[in-house]
């Protein structure tokens, strides 16, 4: 399994975007402010959008939802099957540190599938829906940090240096949600936000496929 887990993933990283796109076509249309905008927009609209039961248009969102969970459940399998079986490379040189990255890749994972489970337009399960989507970076900054140092250890720096600039800008996303104007304040403030979701959530998928590239090159050296 080792031997295929780089390009495993990537092909799993491959089917994710495309759920996800198919989803946005099929999207119901509206955003936090304009509930009328007839489409997905990029930079209005989140993510979970697409996970709504209704669109904020208030047009029915069952295409789109059912793409976004079939999405969503692939990159829950993908990230927690890469990210869990990567630490195996480096358990012989650094045994407690590959299970901290394991234990982490297995909360980010759960907290993914909490994403799916609440979705955002659902009032009594909005709470959970903000509680497992931060934790889902939260999770992420810590799994990216201790990759960064095992890779490290293997002399990639490449793949260091990748995983150092991904845990910047999710560090980055994680501190603007806290002390960042609320996204529902204005168009420009909802801008901000969902197009910063973007660039954390676009940086990990491309993190990863890096990642995968550097378990290629270990697999050459075994």
């Amino acid at each position: 399994m080792r031997k295929n887990l780089g390009k495993n993933s990537r092909v799993i990283i491959l089917s994710f975007l495309g759920c996800l796109t198919t989803a946005a076509i099929f999207y119901g249309g509206g955003n936090y402010i304009n509930k009328q905008t007839p489409y997905y927009n990029f930079f209005t609209n989140f993510i979970s959008d697409l996970g709504r039961t209704t669109s904020h248009s208030g047009d029915d969102n069952t295409i789109s939802l059912s793409f976004f969970i079939i999405g969503m459940l692939i990159q829950v399998f993908g990230a927690f099957y890469f990210l869990y079986n990567a630490a195996d490379y480096f358990k012989n040189d650094k045994p407690k540190i590959t299970i901290l990255a394991k234990i982490s890749a297995a909360i980010g994972s759960i907290s993914l599938l909490g994403v799916i489970l609440t979705p955002a337009d659902v009032p009594s399960l909005y709470f959970l829906h903000i509680l497992f989507a931060n934790s889902v970076f939260n999770c992420s900054f810590v799994t990216l940090s201790i990759y960064g140092y095992l890779f490290y250890t293997k002399g990639l720096k490449n793949v260091t240096y990748s995983l150092l600039l991904c845990s910047i800008v999710v560090l980055g996303y994680i501190v603007f949600l806290e002390i960042g104007p609320p996204p529902w304040k204005s168009i420009e403030t909802l801008t901000l936000h969902a197009t910063y979701q973007k660039v954390a959530v676009l940086s990990l998928l491309g993190t990863i496929w890096i990642m995968s590239k550097g378990t290629d090159l270990l697999n050459d050296k075994i």
